[in-house]
Parts: structure tokens; C-alpha cells; sequence
């Protein structure tokens, strides 16, 4: 048979966990057709994968990358990590379907985490439109979620109120048509407006249309550290309720954590999680101040947080959530002129401010209009955690990547390498094939990604392929961007995207 690729000599991990073994790979247009010994075979190019491993392209179940694909200078951040695939919607967040008032506010409320210049807030963006941003415009595949917190806003904006029956029938409408579409998930973000303003009945009810199509709950819960219990518990009542499986975004595996865990499982509950191999978190200045100061929309936000006695009113609570303030460093900030606080702690800004915390705190995010993105570094007590977290047999990878600032987090561009260089080949917490079936088979098969996920005949050609002696993801808090190592060649879709550690423009990715 002739093949238009083959891939031979290399150490086939097939992502399913399985040991590796030595074996060629033959590729037709972008399906896989024949694995095994393939020595003589023809083909229109053969690379010559001796001492590299060669595995499924990775698949990240949360990041915030849609956006970032489209363009711009971190368009292929993914796929230098060998990531082929990456989910929407992560966190509940998206545009689309709003009308135009809407759309606008809540590209207001999400600019913090992306550049959204393509999000055209002069007209209504309905679901066909918005995913029409991304078909044949994209280098590597996405997968979509139901984003709760467009559902709920197309159905009763920024209320501060549970639904009606009649608002769920709305969010229950839309849900369908994201499934109908092809979305593989129903994902909330919790603590962020407005999908904290829901209830248990609401989060039911959207989760049992979405398993009607075989589709699971993903959640960033309300509660996570000395919380957890109350995130958890809300979690696998939606589970038991819905009759779905759910997954945990972004879960540390801490002693309380790992209580919780095991709780659900003996309830019955069908439970995964996903966590980055970094010792800190990242999100906005915003969502660290108390409940009642982010009810709104964003000018009822920018009201409240320029009043005089509503700072004074929520001062200890500030105090308390920034604590300590030196853990805490800008990745982005976006003011209309540059104030150079990008990289710096938050502790040395409120000195070069001469403020108090809470007035420093709010001065930022309205001098940015929202657009105070943050790093909160773990404690160092909690450093150990993340290996209990990548042992756990319900752990799989995500970076929970953000494409945007100086200084961004590191996450979103070195994460699957230093796991397989650090976690696996240097500390040993993982083997080879345990790491890459997390980063692959795992995910695949818990969103249901047909075809990818695993090398096997008929499956799609997403293929990776690295120097396991050599790779190394060397991006920090202080070189964020800084290109992993190791990485020598990924497919996508049968198309050589990085070859021989050089990007190869081209946009092969599609909606799944």
C-alpha cells in the first residue's frame, strides 16, 4: 500500500495507557491505516522517528485558547506542547447567542482573560456566527462546551436572582442547540457572574438536557481549599440528580480534596478532575472581592466599587482574601496608559500607590476597566499536593491556559512538557504511558471525542512526537513564554504542523 506518510522506528505509546512498543505508523490523507511493521513501505514522506516516542496528540479540557487560535502571537502555543485538540467554553464563559447589549457586556466582563477584537459587538452573535469564526481558521481542533454563562445571560441577564420556570425553559432551548451542534459538555464557572446567582434546580435541570445526548457536567465549583466540601457537594448532587457524569475543573488533591473525592466515588457519583503541574492559580483582580461587589453587570460593578463606604464596608474582607499579598502578581493589567505593573507583586504596587489594600485593589480594576488579570501563588505547604494530584487514577491534564498580558502564567505554554520531563523522566511520579494516556486517552474518552485520543487504525492522525531524554517545558513565572524543548513533530489531522521543531503555517484544525 502506499502511504502519503509514514512514521517509523519510533516507541509507540498509544494513549491508552498500554506499555509502548516499537512500531511504524502509516498515514493516508488524515486517518491512521496501518500500525506496525511498515519497513519498505512507500510513501510520500517518511520520518525517521528512532529514539523519539510517538503518541496521540495531546487534548487540554480546559484552557482559554479559542480566541488565542485565530491569531495573534500565541496562535500556536498549543501545538508547540503538542496540543491538537483543546476544549471551548472553559469556566462557563462564551458570547454567543447574545443580543448586541448583551454581547457587549459580556465582552466587557471577559476581556480580562482574552484578546477579543474578532467579537463583533455591532450586531446580534448567534450560535452559527460565532462558530463560523473558527471553521477553517483554526491550526488545531476544538471541542465545544455549553457555556453557561452566555445560556444564562441570553435568558435573564444579570439578575441576581434564581430562575423562573419559564427562564430555565430559555437556558434549557439554548442548551440544545449547543448540543445539537456538537458540544460534548455542559461547563459552568461558579464563582464568576452570573452563573453563581444559579441554584441547584437550575444547574439539574441544564445538566439532565445535556445528558440526554450523552454529554457531562463540568464544573468550577463554588468551593475549592477549606471549601471543597461545599463545592464538591453541589457537584455530585448535580451528578446523582442529572444522572450525568462530572468533572472537576482545576482540583488540587489535598488531604480535604482527596476525602471529597473518594466520598462521591463510594456515593456512585462518576467523577474525573483536572489540574496543571504549576503551585499557583490565575484569574481576575475581581473575583477575590466579596459576593455582593460583583453582582451585575459591569457598570453596576464599576458603580458600587467607586463608592466611599461600599469600599469601607468590605475592607476586612479584602484584607482577608488578598492574604498573603505578596502571593499575589500581575500577569496583565490594561490601563489606557501602561503603568508597568505587569510582573509585579501586588503588595508593590499598593506601595507605589501609597493606598490602602481595598482602595488599591478597586482603583485597579476600574483604572483597567476590568482588565486586571493575576497570578495567586500557592503557599508552600501546599507544593507537595501536586504530586497526590497527578498520582490519582481520576486526574487527567489540563492547563487552564490564559492567552493574554506580559506575564501570563506558564501553564499555557509549558505544561505537558514539564510534565513529561520533570513528573515522569526526573521525579518518576508517572510513567510514559501513564502521563501520555492523561494527556490523551483519558480525556478522549471521558468527553467522548470519537477517533483521537488513541493511536489505532481509522483513527485521525493527531500525532506527537518527542525526545523523551530531552523534553522540557522551560517557560516560568519570569519567562512565561519561554518555547518547551523536546518537541520535534506534531500532526493534525495528517498535516505537519510542527516539523522538525519549526511551525508550519496552516490552519488543519476543526470543530469537532
Amino acid at each position: 500500500m502506499n502511504y502519503d506518510i509514514v512514521i517509523k522506528n519510533g516507541l509507540l505509546i498509544d494513549g491508552s495507557g498500554a506499555l509502548g512498543k516499537k512500531a511504524d505508523i502509516g498515514i493516508v490523507g488524515d486517518v491512521i491505516m496501518a500500525i506496525g511493521d511498515l519497513q519498505g513501505a512507500d510513501a510520500e514522506r517518511i520520518l525517521d522517528a528512532n529514539g523519539m516516542v510517538v503518541c496521540p496528540g495531546f487534548i487540554d479540557v480546559h484552557v482559554h485558547s479559542e480566541l488565542a487560535l485565530l491569531g495573534g502571537p500565541d496562535k500556536y502555543a498549543p501545538l508547540k506542547m503538542g496540543v491538537t485538540t483543546q476544549l471551548a467554553s472553559p469556566d462557563g464563559f462564551s458570547w454567543a447567542p447574545l443580543q448586541r447589549n448583551l454581547l457587549k457586556e459580556m465582552k466587557d466582563y471577559l476581556n480580562v482573560f482574552y484578546d477579543d477584537e474578532c467579537i463583533d459587538i455591532s450586531k446580534d452573535l448567534t450560535l452559527e456566527r460565532f462558530l463560523s469564526l473558527f471553521k477553517g481558521n483554526i491550526p488545531s481542533n476544538i471541542v465545544l462546551q455549553v457555556p453557561h454563562a452566555s445560556v444564562r445571560l441570553a435568558a435573564m441577564g444579570w439578575k441576581d436572582s434564581w430562575a423562573t420556570d419559564d427562564e430555565i425553559k430559555v437556558m434549557e432551548k439554548i442548551t440544545r442547540e449547543w448540543m445539537e451542534m456538537g458540544a460534548k459538555a455542559f461547563a459552568t464557572g461558579l464563582e464568576y457572574e452570573p452563573m453563581r446567582r444559579s441554584d441547584l434546580r437550575e444547574l439539574v435541570a441544564l445538566s439532565k438536557v445535556v445528558s440526554e445526548y450523552g454529554g457531562i457536567y463540568v464544573a468550577h465549583q463554588r468551593g475549592y481549599g477549606n471549601n471543597v466540601h461545599l463545592g464538591c457537594k453541589e457537584t455530585f448532587s448535580i451528578g446523582r440528580l442529572a444522572e450525568i457524569p462530572v468533572h472537576i475543573s482545576h482540583l488540587a488533591i489535598d488531604p480535604l480534596a482527596a476525602e471529597q473525592v473518594d466520598y462521591g466515588v463510594k456515593q456512585g457519583v462518576d467523577i474525573t478532575f483536572e489540574m496543571y503541574p504549576y503551585p499557583a492559580g490565575c484569574t481576575h483582580l475581581l473575583l477575590y472581592l466579596p459576593e455582593d461587589a460583583q453582582v451585575g453587570s459591569p457598570e453596576d460593578v464599576k458603580e458600587r466599587l467607586k463608592d466611599r463606604a461600599f469600599r469601607e464596608k468590605i475592607s476586612v474582607q479584602v484584607e482577608k482574601a488578598f492574604n498573603p499579598i505578596k502571593n499575589v502578581r500581575f500577569a496583565s493589567v490594561r490601563t489606557p496608559q501602561p503603568m508597568g505593573w505587569e510582573g509585579k507583586s501586588l503588595d508593590t504596587v499598593q506601595e507605589e500607590l501609597g493606598l490602602n489594600l481595598t482602595d488599591t485593589v478597586c482603583d485597579i480594576i476600574l483604572m483597567s476597566g476590568f482588565r486586571a488579570l493575576a497570578i495567586y501563588h500557592w503557599e508552600d505547604k501546599l507544593h507537595p499536593y501536586l504530586e497526590a494530584t497527578y498520582k490519582h487514577p481520576l486526574h487527567m491534564v489540563g492547563t487552564d491556559g490564559i492567552y493574554i498580558g506580559n506575564r501570563p502564567h506558564p501553564r499555557g505554554y509549558g505544561s505537558y512538557p514539564k510534565i513529561l520531563g520533570e513528573y515522569v523522566r526526573d521525579n518518576k511520579w508517572l510513567t510514559l504511558e501513564q502521563a501520555i494516556y492523561k494527556m490523551s486517552g483519558f480525556p478522549a474518552k471521558r468527553f467522548n471525542i470519537k477517533s483521537r485520543g488513541i493511536l489505532m487504525e481509522g483513527n485521525y492522525a493527531d500525532i506527537v512526537v518527542f525526545d523523551p531524554s530531552e523534553i522540557e517545558g522551560t517557560a516560568t513565572f519570569e519567562q512565561p513564554r519561554s518555547e518547551p524543548k523536546g518537541i520535534h513533530h506534531v500532526m493534525v489531522n495528517g498535516h505537519f504542523v510542527i516539523s522538525d521543531g519549526i511551525v508550519k503555517d496552516g490552519n488543519y484544525g476543526r470543530i469537532l
